[in-house]
This record gives C-alpha cells, sequence and structure tokens, in this order.
C-alpha cells in the first residue's frame, strides 16, 4: 500500500474516531434513558401485581376467618363478627352473608336489600368467585370488586389493587383490566381505548402510540391484565440532560483519537515515508545527459542522472533526495532503483 493510499485511510480513519465517539456517547445517552423509562414501568407493574395479589390474599384471609363463625346467621354475634372482620383487615369495606347467592345481611345493614348476585365474573383456581359490581347496602353507585365463597362476599375498593406510589422520575399511570370481559377493574388514568384489544397476548408487550409509552403485563393466572404508561415527553428531556453528560466524554475521546491519528499522519507524510513511497513504486527515474566536446562539439558521451518527479509536475534534484537518503538509512535501496533503471 503506498503512502498516498495510507493517507487516505488514514484521513477517513481520523474522521470516524472524531465522529464515532460523538455518535456512540448521543446513542448510549438515548439507550440508558429508554432502558431506564421501561424499567420504570416493568417494576412499577410488578408493584402493582404484588399489590393485587396482596388484596386479594387478605380478601380471601377475611372469608376464612368469617367462615368460622358457627352462631345463628344475622343475630347480633354474627353482625359484629362480620364488622369486626371489616375492621381488621384494611381492604375490605364490607362483609355479605348470603344465602343461596341472595344477600341476607351484612357488616353494614342487618337486613340486606341488595338483589341476588349473578353468576360469577370469574372464578378462581382455588375456587372463589369474583364479581365487579355496584350492588351495596349504602345505594351508592360505585363499582366494587367482589369476592365471595359459599355463604360470604368480601366487597374491596378497586383502588386498593393500584394504590401504589411510582419512585421514578416521571410521573406513571396504571390500570388493571379483566382480561374475560375487558373491564377497566381499577386505573389511575384515562386509559386509551385503542389498548383493550392488546391485552390478551400471553406474552409482556411493549408499543408507543401518540406520545405514549404503554408496557402490558398480563397475569393469566389473576385473570387480569396490568397496563402502565407514562407520557415520552419526559423521557426526552431526560434524554437530553443525559446527552449533556455523555457527549463531553465523546468529544474528548474523538479528540484523543484524532490527536493520535494525526500523528500518524503526520509521520506518513514525512519526507523519510514519501522517499521510500518513491523508492518503492519506482518513481525515481534516470535521464541521460550527452556529454558534448568544446572542441569538436561532438557527443563523447552521457552522464546519468536521477529525477524524482513530483505530484505537480517538477522534478526534485537529486542533491536533495541523496542527502535525504543518506540522512534516513535509505541509500542503499535507492542505489538499487538506480541500478535496475540504468541497466
Amino acid at each position: 500500500m503506498t503512502t498516498r493510499h495510507l493517507v487516505s485511510l488514514v484521513t477517513g480513519v481520523l474522521i470516524l474516531s472524531v465522529l464515532f465517539p460523538i455518535g456512540l456517547s448521543l446513542w448510549l445517552a438515548h439507550r440508558q434513558v429508554e432502558k431506564r423509562f421501561n424499567e420504570e414501568l416493568d417494576i412499577f407493574s410488578s408493584r402493582v401485581a404484588l399489590r393485587t395479589e396482596r388484596v386479594s390474599d387478605q380478601a380471601k384471609a377475611a372469608l376464612t376467618h368469617i367462615a368460622s363463625f358457627k352462631g345463628e346467621p344475622c343475630s347480633s354475634a354474627h353482625l359484629l363478627a362480620m364488622r369486626r372482620v371489616s375492621y381488621s383487615f384494611r381492604y375490605v369495606q364490607e362483609v355479605l352473608y348470603l344465602k343461596n347467592s341472595i344477600p341476607v345481611c351484612s357488616s353494614l345493614e342487618k337486613e340486606s336489600h341488595i338483589p341476588a348476585f349473578p353468576p360469577p365474573m370469574k372464578i378462581t383456581r382455588d375456587g372463589y368467585r369474583a364479581w365487579f359490581t355496584a350492588q351495596n347496602d349504602l345505594g351508592i353507585k360505585r363499582y366494587m370488586a367482589a369476592l365471595g365463597s359459599d355463604s360470604y362476599i368480601v366487597m374491596i375498593d378497586p383502588a386498593s389493587f393500584i394504590d401504589v406510589i411510582p419512585f421514578g422520575a416521571w410521573p406513571i399511570d396504571v390500570a388493571i383490566i379483566g382480561r374475560e370481559r375487558n373491564t377497566v377493574v381499577a386505573s389511575s388514568g384515562n386509559l386509551d381505548p385503542a389498548i383493550l384489544p392488546l391485552i390478551h397476548h400471553e406474552t409482556p408487550l411493549r408499543l408507543e402510540n401518540r406520545g405514549i409509552q404503554y408496557a402490558i403485563h398480563p397475569f393469566p393466572e389473576m385473570g387480569i391484565t396490568i397496563v402502565s404508561w407514562a407520557p415520552t415527553a419526559p423521557l426526552e428531556r431526560s434524554w437530553y440532560r443525559q446527552a449533556f453528560i455523555w457527549l463531553p466524554a465523546g468529544i474528548v475521546t474523538g479528540l484523543l483519537a484524532a490527536a493520535f491519528i494525526l500523528r500518524i499522519l503526520r509521520r506518513l507524510q514525512s519526507p523519510r515515508h514519501r522517499l521510500q513511497d518513491a523508492i518503492d513504486n519506482r518513481e525515481i527515474n534516470v535521464h541521460y545527459q550527452p556529454i558534448v566536446s568544446l572542441s569538436s562539439g561532438k557527443i563523447v558521451g552521457a552522464e546519468a542522472l536521477a529525477r524524482w518527479q513530483q505530484a505537480d509536475g517538477t522534478f526534485l534534484s537529486p542533491e536533495i533526495f541523496i542527502a535525504l537518503a543518506e540522512q534516513t538509512g535509505l541509500t542503499e535501496p535507492l542505489t538499487r532503483l538506480i541500478h535496475r533503471n540504468r541497466f
């Protein structure tokens, strides 16, 4: 490879050495912010799932506890037992006693006037029945999550399932959706209806729609899908902040690499390398100059002169490049070249 080609190659590497670290630093900044953003969505969804499981376990424990009552149904002792359960289990809002799926009394009323419960929306693997209903003894139009056994139902505020504080650097909303009927059980914000058809995926799904990043996590064992979402505008602002951190590092790295490569480039463009290149490519040629007798005017001989043609078409005198060859240790290869061209 000639010095000219090496110079072109090194120049290209020089440009890459400056641009690549800068581009890499920007990519790393964007990747770090996006990774952190997605991790926070996933972590928040996992925390909501743990919270949901904890609330469900407490509801089941409340049902087990009240089922141990052996007294007369709807008696003062029975009502007191149901009230104690409602008071002791923090997520339970009301306890109802049923007979043939018809509420008879509750922790709020001695005589319940709630109509019969319909068939359950879901039956859990361990046999508990679940509803999402607005039926209650207070006449309030408010949907509650209901979990029941054969004779009792406990009412749970759906907000209990998502009562989780996000610890991220940006606001995160979450929703719990029933997989069988696409019922939004609880939500901290307005969920885009276009997301509902996607909740039936069996694997986690991530997508962006209208400037909002969604993380969809199915939990088939609980019959729900948890969707967490956050706007991407804070993500862009965070990316700019990270870019200000990573970009100087990329610039410094690029400048150091450029300085190193420039040093190599200067060495490749040194007179010694140029002379070595000229010898290797046989750019130094022998020209014959006639020797004329002054007395007769006839040519009596010829003198062989070495000439090195430059890129601009001029010739470099041997007085210059021979002295350079002596200084740089290139006398022997230069002599061999002259002999090959001469003979």
